[in-house]
């Protein structure tokens, strides 16, 4: 005969949660309408449960529930701190990127510039060279050219005179 211990009282003691277990056995056999009496649980023996250790843990678990709430807040609080100053930082190298490109760009045009004038003026200076170089041989020349012109005349003024002077 098999007894049914689902509807036997908790927090007992093995000898009477058996007791009362077989008790009940008996009772539905006696009993044609089955009823449930209370008359027939022995309380003597049992032992009062004591769920003050079971509030204590509630009460510390709630209390941990807690602290670790206030934590997560404090630690988004952070997050989005460190986030918006992440973001501010981000913005202003942005800022500092754009504004060094701009310098980069025109300290490149200087520099394109000064290189363009001292190509012109390097031309022109080997131009000047160039001419300097010439001036000298064109004014040798031009010496030359003129004393043999005055040596021409000189040689040939009497003759011209005497030739003027017979055309008259």
């Amino acid at each position: 005969m098999a007894i049914d211990l689902r509807k036997v009282e908790p927090l007992g003691s093995k000898s009477v949660l058996l007791e009362q277990a077989m008790r009940r056995q008996k009772g539905k056999g006696g009993n044609i309408g089955g009823g449930h009496q209370m008359n027939d649980i022995d309380m003597s023996d049992m032992i009062t449960p004591d769920f003050e250790w079971l509030k204590e843990d509630k009460m510390a678990i709630e209390s941990l529930v807690k602290q670790m709430d206030s934590s997560i807040g404090v630690l988004a609080n952070q997050i989005k701190s460190i986030d918006a100053a992440s973001k501010k930082s981000q913005e202003m190298i942005e800022k500092e990127q754009q504004l060094l490109f701009k310098q980069i760009r025109t300290l490149n045009s200087l520099l394109k510039n000064q290189v363009d004038l001292f190509g012109s003026i390097e031309r022109k200076m080997s131009n000047v060279e160039l001419k300097q170089n010439n001036l000298l041989p064109q004014i040798g020349i031009g010496l030359m050219a003129g004393l043999m012109s005055a040596v021409t005349i000189l040689a040939t003024a009497p003759w011209l005179t005497v030739l003027i002077e017979g055309m008259r």
